[in-house]
């Protein structure tokens, strides 16, 4: 498992619970708005250091009685093969576990929730799936995928509905990017009619942070009261809130 970075603690990654979040290496997306970039592209990710799982688990047993749960976070988490295996560690220590996915990997994510080994999933809708080429990076010809748009639009509407259908808890969630307009933040809320929750986030880049696609940084975003504004009208599709 190739774990970058552990914070400890986090009190806004799991909704009310206080948390630990772990940082996996490795995404299958190249979302430009992203600012993990040090997660996400090969040539910065190779000179992080890594964390030994051992030495994670002995820091997380040691605040077992500070901390309510876990956030595995990315990165896309469902790309290492050894993710249940940490699971059971994590949730062998008492921990609930919260799984950050972009929704790539619907048979990973299933036998996630059979096992037992999740408790909450934030899955991210990048944009609505017909302008998912533009914000996930599908369109880059280097996309480490190598694979049609339509074949991981089809894997991510397979993890909603599993989640919707299956997970004990669960949040969808969009972080509004540059070029994200109101019309598009309707037409996710459509495309997940009937789930539990869905969350906006507003764009912002962290000082020192670098983004996948530096061109990307300084575009303009919809404002924050705008936002709050659409939220009464996105409630009458599915239970809309705004977060950070």
């Amino acid at each position: 498992m190739e774990i970058a970075h552990l914070q400890l603690p986090s009190l806004v990654d799991y909704p009310g619970k206080v948390s630990a979040v772990l940082w996996t290496v490795g995404c299958n997306f190249r979302c430009p708005f992203c600012y993990n970039a040090e997660l996400v592209l090969p040539e910065l990710s190779a000179v992080l250091p890594r964390l030994s799982v051992t030495g994670v688990l002995a820091r997380l047993e040691e605040r077992a009685k500070l901390l309510d749960g876990v956030v595995v976070s990315g990165g896309e988490p469902t790309l290492h093969p050894d993710l249940p295996a940490l699971l059971r560690e994590v949730r062998a220590l008492g921990f609930l576990v919260k799984l950050d996915t972009n929704g790539t990997h619907p048979a990973v994510l299933r036998s996630l929730v059979d096992e037992g080994l999740v408790n909450y999933v934030a899955l991210d809708v990048k944009a609505p799936f017909t302008r998912y080429p533009e914000f996930t990076g599908l369109l880059f010809p280097d996309h480490v995928a190598s694979e049609p748009v339509y074949d991981v639009v089809a894997r991510v509407r397979e993890s909603v509905a599993l989640v919707r259908a299956r997970a004990p808890d669960y949040e969808f969630r969009t972080t509004v990017a540059p070029g994200l307009a109101p019309d598009d933040l309707f037409s996710i809320a459509h495309e997940i009619r009937g789930a539990r929750r869905y969350v906006l986030q507003p764009f912002f880049v962290p000082d020192g942070k670098r983004l996948v696609d530096e061109a990307w940084r300084g575009r303009p975003t919809l404002p924050v009261d705008e936002l709050r504004r659409l939220v009464p009208q996105l409630q009458k599709v599915v239970p809309t809130e705004l977060r950070g």
